[in-house]
């Protein structure tokens, strides 16, 4: 669970922004009222703090001196401040802060829980830096390290290709335009080939005055641009609201992909994701294995209980199928029905089902004081000559059978 270090001595501020970050999916905030507090609970604390809210006057440390010890502790700083200036936006800067926020109202403690869950994200985000300027390319470095990027830096845009070939997991690209070998917008045309926009981000760099550069730029493919020489701070707004744009299309894209109620995938994501391993396992010839499971009895469940002990029963099915398969294909493909693509031989995977099949039945479900005790039948069908519908026209046959022959069983 993400740990968020406030470090603030007003009781009703530290108190607001702690609502604020808590308020973040998975988050815990811990509080300290002065720096010395705050160095303590640093040293007691066994889980690590993701990022720290600081306040830059407090009694024992009037002028930002606890920024430092924080970040002695490798924790990325966000600075809370009542006072702005160029000295002080200066002095920030130097010692490497995330950034700094006005405390004005509470859109600034809105503002600083979303950089808090960005510097989350990021930990786990690669961005790469194309520039042939080492100078260049070590100052992005730099700049985005401070935010928690993993950055990788190429210096030509052919070199960049073949880092993008071997690290598919890139999320944002830097290039600058001028490089030898493959310029810049040779390198995004190339990438726009194979990564649409919501796939990869790209943030083009120039220093040329010619206003024609960055139309250039996005005309390339390109999702924003920024000119040289740029500050800190445009280049940390940029990067967000990028990473953002891709974070919020993923999402979209998710939310669409998956049952609302069960959170599992639904049947048309099933299908096409299911078409491309079972291309995969002709191409190498690897076993694959179709399930077809039904809840047994379910519409007794609805009728006797109420569509809310449904639903109950729903999501804890989904939740112990996750637990039993994850790394394969499961669906709901319809009312109590599922699906399940398995890249293992049919065997493995029928111990699997039957041992999932036992647990289900000896674990009831509570739901209004009642226990619900579930059973599923399923089928089994594999082999990856056949196609995928007839696989699952295989399985399905197998479910009727295993209805018919009594229910609770698998048959292959």
């Amino acid at each position: 669970m993400p740990n968020v270090l406030i470090v603030e001595d007003n009781r009703s501020l530290a108190s607001m922004a702690r609502a604020i970050i808590e308020d973040i999916p998975g988050f815990q905030a811990c509080v300290a009222a002065s720096g010395a507090e705050a160095k303590q609970l640093i040293r007691d604390t066994k889980t690590p703090f993701t990022a720290a809210l600081v306040d830059l006057n407090l009694p024992d440390a009037p002028n930002g001196e606890v920024v430092p010890v924080v970040q002695s502790f490798d924790i990325p700083v966000v600075v809370l401040t009542g006072f702005f200036g160029d000295e002080l936006r200066n002095r920030m800067i130097e010692l490497g802060v995330v950034d700094y926020v006005l405390k004005k109202n509470i859109s600034a403690y809105d503002y600083a829980s979303r950089l808090v869950e960005r510097i989350h994200r990021n930990r786990s985000t690669q961005v790469l830096v194309v520039d042939d300027s080492p100078s260049t390319a070590a100052m992005l470095k730099r700049h985005l390290e401070i935010q928690c990027l993993n950055v990788l830096v190429c210096h030509n845009g052919q070199e960049a290709l073949d880092c993008i070939r071997e690290q598919p997991n890139i999320r944002l690209v830097l290039t600058d335009y001028n490089m030898p070998v493959m310029d810049g917008f040779d390198f995004i045309q190339q990438v726009r080939a194979k990564y649409a926009k919501d796939q990869l981000a790209i943030i083009g760099l120039s220093s040329s005055s010619d206003a024609r550069v960055s139309a250039h730029f996005v005309k390339s493919g390109a999702n924003d641009f920024i000119s040289k020489p740029f500050g800190y701070e445009e280049l940390l707004c940029r990067v967000n609201q990028n990473l953002e744009y891709m974070d919020r299309i993923d999402e979209i894209r998710d939310a669409a992909n998956r049952d609302y109620l069960t959170k599992l995938y639904n049947r048309r994501y099933f299908f096409s994701e299911a078409q491309l391993r079972h291309q995969q396992a002709q191409f190498h010839d690897l076993p694959l294995s179709v399930a077809m499971l039904d809840i047994d009895h379910f519409k007794h469940i609805n009728d006797s209980l109420g569509h809310d002990a449904g639903d109950t029963a729903l999501k804890h099915i989904a939740g112990l199928l996750q637990s039993a398969f994850p790394d394969d294909l499961i669906a709901r493909f319809g009312g109590e029905e599922f699906c399940i693509l398995s890249e293992q031989n049919a065997e493995h995977t029928f111990d699997r089902l039957d041992d999932f099949r036992r647990k289900l039945a000896s674990n009831p479900v509570k739901e209004n004081g009642y226990d619900i005790t579930l059973s599923v039948s399923g089928g089994l069908s594999n082999g990856q000559d056949d196609s995928l519908d007839t696989l699952i026209k295989m399985a399905d046959s197998k479910l009727y059978l295993a209805k018919e022959s009594g229910r609770n069983r698998i048959v292959v």
